[in-house]
């Protein structure tokens, strides 16, 4: 069953929810709202699944390190020698 809650809301944004729901986009307000906490939590979850994958990455370059697997050579060179590949 659906909870109902309260939240106050700056005039700005209550405007936007009457515009999305005037111009048909959205049959009601909790709609309007339901969806834009959707697209919310998505986000969130996007975020928290890069900052999972570059801990993932810090790890292993830190493995590289210590296991003596580096490259000393100027970031240019690397860079231009990736660029060389790729062509």
């Amino acid at each position: 069953m659906p909870t109902t809650m309260n939240i106050s809301l700056p005039d700005n944004l209550a405007t936007f929810i009457e515009q999305e729901v005037a111009t048909g986009g959205y049959a009601s307000q909790s709609e309007v709202v339901r969806d834009a906490l959707r697209l919310l939590h998505r986000e969130k979850a996007s975020e928290q699944e890069k900052l999972e994958m570059l801990r993932r990455a810090v790890t292993v370059g830190i493995e590289d390190w210590r296991n003596g697997r580096v490259d000393d050579r100027p970031i240019d060179e690397i860079l231009d020698e990736i660029d060389g590949e790729e062509a």
